[in-house]
C-alpha cells in the first residue's frame, strides 16, 4: 500500500470481528476530509505508516494490550506530527469513569463509544461541524467551547490538565444541553472567565502553573464571577485538599472516579436547572 503524499492521516486498528465498525469509521473520517487507513493489528500499522504524518489513531480499548500499546504510542510519537496525534480508544462502556481512567493510563486523549456519532468523532478529532479542518498543532493553547443546542444559555468552564478527564466531564455536560468551555490550567481558565464569565466553574486542584486554589481565589475576586458556584474535582481520599478548597470559596466537590449521575445532580443543583 502506497502512503506517499498522504497528510493528516487517521489510522484505525480494529480486529476482524469489528469489521462493520471499521467500515463505518472509514466512511465518517473520509467525509471529514482525512485520508484513512485501517489495520487488523498494531504490528501491521507500525510497518505501514513508517515516516508518514498522522493526526489520529483510533483503536479498540478492549482488544489492546497495555504493553503493546505503549510501544505503539512511542512509534507514533516519533512520526511527523506524532506529538499532537489524537489517541482515541473505543469501548462499549466508554462513559464509565473507570474505563476513562483506564484509557488515560494507557495514553488515550479521549475514549469514545464503539460506534461514535459524527459529532463525538469530530469533537475528539478537534474538528468543528461547519469547518472540518484538522488543527493538530494547536494543542491546549486555545480552549474549546462547544454546545449541544444553539438555545443553550447556561455555560460551564471545565479546568483540568488531563484531557481525558475534561472530555469525560464535557460529554456529561453536553448531554445536559450546556455550553462547555475548556482549559488545561488555571492561567487559561483565568483568561477565559475574564472575557466570558461562565455560570459554573468545575476545576481540578492540582495543575501546572496556576493551580485550582489560586484559580478559586481569582474567580472569587472577579466581580462578574464572585457569586457564581464552583465545584472542585479531586481524588478519593484527598480530604485535606477538599477541605482547603471549600474554605477557599468552593461550593461543592466531585470525587474521582465520578459517576455521570452524580455530576449531573450537582450541576443541576448549583445551576438551578
Amino acid at each position: 500500500m502506497n502512503l506517499e503524499g498522504l497528510n493528516g492521516l487517521v489510522a484505525i486498528v480494529l480486529p476482524d470481528e469489528l469489521s462493520k465498525v471499521k467500515i463505518l469509521l472509514e466512511s465518517m473520517i473520509s467525509a471529514m476530509g482525512h485520508p484513512v487507513l485501517s489495520f487488523q493489528d498494531f504490528p501491521s500499522m507500525t510497518v505501514s505508516i513508517d515516516n508518514q504524518g498522522i493526526v489520529a489513531l483510533v483503536f479498540s480499548l478492549e482488544h489492546a494490550a497495555p504493553e503493546e500499546l505503549k510501544s505503539v504510542l512511542q512509534v507514533v510519537k516519533n512520526l511527523p506530527g506524532g506529538n499532537t496525534c489524537k489517541i482515541l480508544g473505543l469501548h462499549d462502556q466508554w462513559d464509565k469513569m473507570k474505563i476513562r481512567l483506564m484509557g488515560r493510563s494507557m495514553g488515550c486523549s479521549d475514549v469514545l463509544p464503539i460506534t461514535p456519532t459524527d459529532t463525538q468523532l469530530r469533537q475528539a478529532l478537534g474538528l468543528s461541524s461547519s469547518n472540518p479542518q484538522p488543527s493538530p498543532g494547536q494543542g491546549n493553547a486555545q480552549p474549546q467551547q462547544t454546545a449541544n443546542t444553539p438555545e443553550t444559555s447556561k455555560s460551564v468552564l471545565v479546568v483540568d490538565d488531563a484531557s481525558i478527564i475534561r472530555n469525560g466531564l464535557k460529554h456529561i455536560l453536553l448531554e445536559m444541553g450546556l455550553n462547555v468551555m475548556e482549559a488545561s490550567n488555571g492561567n487559561e481558565a483565568y483568561n477565559i472567565f475574564l472575557s466570558s464569565a461562565p455560570d459554573l466553574l468545575i476545576t481540578d486542584l492540582i495543575m501546572p502553573g496556576m493551580d485550582g486554589f489560586a484559580l478559586i481565589s481569582r474567580f472569587r475576586g472577579n466581580p462578574s464571577t464572585s457569586k457564581r458556584p464552583i465545584i472542585v474535582v479531586s481524588s478519593y481520599g484527598d480530604k485535606p485538599r477538599l477541605v482547603k478548597a471549600l474554605k477557599s470559596g468552593a461550593n461543592d466537590f466531585i470525587v474521582k472516579p465520578f459517576k455521570p449521575e452524580v455530576v449531573k445532580d450537582k450541576v443541576r443543583r448549583h445551576l438551578s436547572l
